[in-house]
């Protein structure tokens, strides 16, 4: 779908709002968002480590959805600065005969912080994206372009990691 001049967003915050959800659906110039990168990857391919020392596409996910509601939180005003290892990049659940039903509840919970993050932004008001917030960007307008470069960053591995795997 292209945008007419009727349905383009006519707010920074919708503008960036379209851009998260693009670089996270898809439509995004870059390549395949992450969740297109996620397309056909099943439990065993998600746990899969095909290359020593990088993280699987499962702990991606985990560490994606993370950061979508530390961000999210971060934007509704909650401090939040220092990340345990473990909340930063949870651990997949166990491979056994569950993994399947384990790996579609963490693709629903990306879901759905990207949903509740999405929803955040597209309320914000223009004023509010000059405003400091915590984390490594100073400000709102930071925040968001970095999700903006993380969804990109991962969506980039993930599709690296299923190559790697054999499933590409």
């Amino acid at each position: 779908m292209t945008l007419t001049e009727s349905t383009a967003p006519t707010t920074e915050a919708a503008r960036l709002a379209d851009q998260i959800e693009r670089a996270f659906r898809g439509g995004a110039w870059h390549g395949p968002a992450v969740t297109e990168a996620l397309a056909g990857v099943d439990a065993a391919t998600a746990a899969h480590r095909p290359i020593a020392g990088a993280h699987t596409i499962w702990e991606i996910v985990g560490h994606v959805s993370t950061w979508l509601e530390l961000c999210r939180r971060r934007i509704e005003g909650e401090p939040i600065h220092d990340v345990p290892h473990e909340q930063d990049w949870p651990p997949p659940a166990a491979a056994d005969a569950e993994a399947e039903e384990a790996w579609r509840r963490e693709l629903a919970t990306l879901e759905d912080q990207h949903r509740r993050f999405r929803a955040t932004v597209a309320g914000l008001d223009d004023a509010r994206l000059d405003d400091p917030v915590g984390g490594s960007d100073p400000t709102m307008r930071g925040l968001l372009l970095g999700v903006l470069q993380h969804h990109a960053y991962h969506g980039g591995q993930i599709v690296l990691l299923k190559k790697a795997g054999g499933s590409a």
